[in-house]
């Protein structure tokens, strides 16, 4: 641990370096981090362990929708955002015309989940079926005989501001039309709610946010909740994979995505300091410790002893 953090402390301070010879300084002041609020305790997580390197410097982290985040950057608001989805061609146009420096940085890897109520016997999905039920066109459960239900689908998401949404609509699925839910979730703990309290219920989020531990309430909800697995064709034919971090890493979970840390310095300062550091290995094992997979894999040198 102590190397890691020593080849963080290097690279910031190579940074350090470079940022001082145009008159900026990653060591003090104050950042406002804007984050998908499905990945805001990771985010906080990575803004503590920084200030605990350096001391003088005061980083604030705020949950947000994707698209609000982007637009405050866009705005010139802000000058670092965390999000779950990368710009799209009409964020990029706007930030070119806005003759802005952005520098996007990969920084880890998350998944869908899908969740159905513990009373639906459907233990797996093919994309397919979930395209189907995401568009619309199939829209009650007697559809997927596994189920066991015969009622209506309630297809519970968050909003169109939301990664979530755009993930869906424009990434996994390309939708000519809106995705009309039954229920608009606020946040996607609310997600977790809706369906752990409708049997009918189909609902997606993050596997960051099925992770996340912070909220009492969200782990009581979840007993009443389980995970599809996901029907996906390889070179060998059908495969039903489950969602765990390594089949995020080997790609073999076919709902993975990439998350962003963007900035929009116009000189290297606290904002590029904060994303070199969550890029570094030390941020990125906070990312590994909470059951995703980082951009740069660490990893560990294991002695084996023969008796």
């Amino acid at each position: 641990m102590k190397t890691l953090l020593s080849l963080c402390v290097l690279v910031l301070v190579i940074l350090v370096g470079c940022g001082q010879q145009q008159g900026s300084d990653i060591r003090t002041g104050t950042l406002e981090v804007l984050a998908t609020e499905s990945h805001l305790l990771l985010v906080q997580r990575q803004a503590e362990e920084y200030h605990r390197i350096f001391a003088d410097v005061q980083v604030q982290v705020l949950g947000m929708t994707t698209r609000e985040a982007i637009v405050h950057m866009i705005n010139d608001s802000t000058r670092c955002i965390v999000i779950d989805r990368s710009l799209n061609a009409e964020e990029r146009e706007a930030v070119r015309q806005g003759g802005m420096s952005v520098v996007e940085t990969e920084i880890a890897r998350d998944a869908l989940a899908i969740l159905t109520h513990s009373s639906n016997k459907t233990a797996s999905l093919s994309i397919e079926t979930l395209g189907s039920i995401v568009a619309g066109t199939v829209t009650i459960w007697n559809k997927i005989p596994s189920s066991k239900l015969t009622g209506p689908i309630e297809l519970c998401l968050t909003g169109k501001n939301s990664g979530l949404y755009e993930l869906l609509t424009r990434y996994f699925f390309t939708l000519e039309r809106d995705v009309i839910p039954s229920f608009v979730a606020p946040s996607q703990s609310s997600v977790i709610e809706y369906v752990a309290s409708h049997p009918f219920a189909i609902g997606v989020i993050s596997f960051a946010a099925w992770k996340d531990t912070s909220r009492a309430s969200d782990q009581r909800f979840k007993k009443y909740v389980h995970i599809l697995d996901i029907q996906a064709m390889d070179k060998d034919g059908m495969e039903v994979v489950k969602l765990h971090q390594q089949n995020i890493y080997d790609l073999a979970y076919p709902l993975t995505y990439l998350l962003y840390v963007y900035t929009s310095e116009k000189s290297p300062g606290v904002a590029q300091g904060f994303s070199t550091f969550v890029a570094s290995m030390t941020g990125q094992k906070i990312f590994l410790d909470a059951g995703l997979v980082p951009k740069m894999m660490p990893y560990r040198v294991i002695q084996l002893t023969q008796e």
